[in-house]
């Protein structure tokens, strides 16, 4: 008898230590990424929203959960997600509503966000559909300071040619501020320079969408934000297309908010696959009836180099570029009163 109680402590010792063994070696994969310090307080906001403004966050999450691009030691890429890093981004954002794209894997997000909630009863709705790359949009919140009114509504229409992600819309209401109620728009448009007219084309019918919503709903309360792609096409530049978006968007009673940051995404560049990435502006906010309290910011590395250019080097790689996304998250707030 003794010894069959001993063999069976030891049994339980194994298991236990097999079972340790696996959660340790799940961490250190889930965290694996490049040295370096990972997400800084440096690159994300002061602090909580101040008292009277909601924040709201928008991220592209770059195929979370692996990026597709190959492996090129000489440079410094990596294809994992740092799941770590994007929790503490994610938490060090304090957004009380956000909006991503590019989530390709919908079930392992969720608990990701839980976790970056702190506590809060974080909810989340994905887009049914998510394009040839499985990309689909999301839209979260806290669950204790806002109510789903409305949604999800998927805006098909902007699926201009196949293979393209529709926009995902949500009716939110605040559950202490009486006059606080917005429509959210989460938006990821076409991308390339050959694929301007597409974009344009889409620009538009979230226009018309936008004017009808308004006056089936009568609240003119909406943000339309995301990653619009605003690189420009044959002889137009980005700025260019972007005075085109806005003209089309006031017509839909929506404004374009400044990033204050100036830019919201990095690529290679020109030079093509040399190691140095330079910035670009492809994520916005457009705001109808809400009382914005200032500009937009982008974070993480937008933040840290000011968008300067971003060298890759083994050994000099940017943990938060190759561990979480090449976009940066943005972040801005609104006022909760009426305008």
């Amino acid at each position: 008898m003794k010894r069959s109680k001993i063999f069976v402590a030891m049994v339980v010792v194994v298991i236990v230590g097999v079972v340790v063994l696996a959660l340790n070696l799940r961490v250190r994969m889930r965290c694996a990424g490049f040295a370096g310090p990972g997400v800084t307080p440096a690159e994300l906001p002061a602090g909580p929203p101040v008292d009277g403004t909601v924040r709201i966050a928008h991220f592209n999450l770059r195929n979370y959960p692996l990026d597709e691009r190959p492996q090129t030691a000489d440079l410094g890429y990596s294809r994992r997600t740092n799941i770590c890093d994007m929790q503490d981004a994610l938490a060090g954002l304090d957004a009380q509503v956000l909006g991503f794209v590019e989530v390709c894997d919908t079930r392992r997000f969720p608990p990701i966000l839980r976790r970056a909630g702190g506590g809060r009863p974080m909810r989340i709705l994905f887009s049914r559909r998510g394009g040839r790359g499985g990309q689909h949009l999301a839209i979260a919140w806290d669950g204790d300071a806002f109510e789903l009114v409305e949604g999800p509504i998927e805006i098909d229409s902007v699926v201009v040619k196949p293979g393209l992600r529709p926009a995902l819309a949500v009716r939110l209401k605040s559950k202490t501020e009486p006059d606080l109620d917005f429509t959210m728009v989460e938006v990821h448009l076409d991308s390339g320079r050959e694929d301007l007219e597409h974009r344009l084309e889409q620009i538009r019918i979230l226009g018309e969408w936008i004017g009808e919503w308004v006056v089936r709903s009568g609240d003119r309360d909406l943000i339309l934000q995301g990653d619009f792609n605003t690189m420009g096409g044959h002889r137009v530049s980005p700025a260019a297309e972007l005075r085109r978006v806005d003209e089309i968007l006031a017509g839909a009673g929506l404004q374009r908010l400044d990033n204050a940051t100036g830019c919201s995404q990095y690529w290679e560049g020109p030079g093509g696959a040399d190691g140095v990435f330079q910035s670009s502006l492809l994520d916005h906010v457009f705001v109808g009836g809400l009382d914005v309290t200032g500009p937009a910011r982008s974070w993480l590395q937008c933040e840290r180099l000011q968008c300067g250019d971003l060298v890759s080097r083994p050994g000099e790689e940017d943990g938060t570029f190759f561990d979480v996304s090449d976009h940066c998250p943005v972040t801005f707030e609104v006022g909760v009163g009426e305008e």
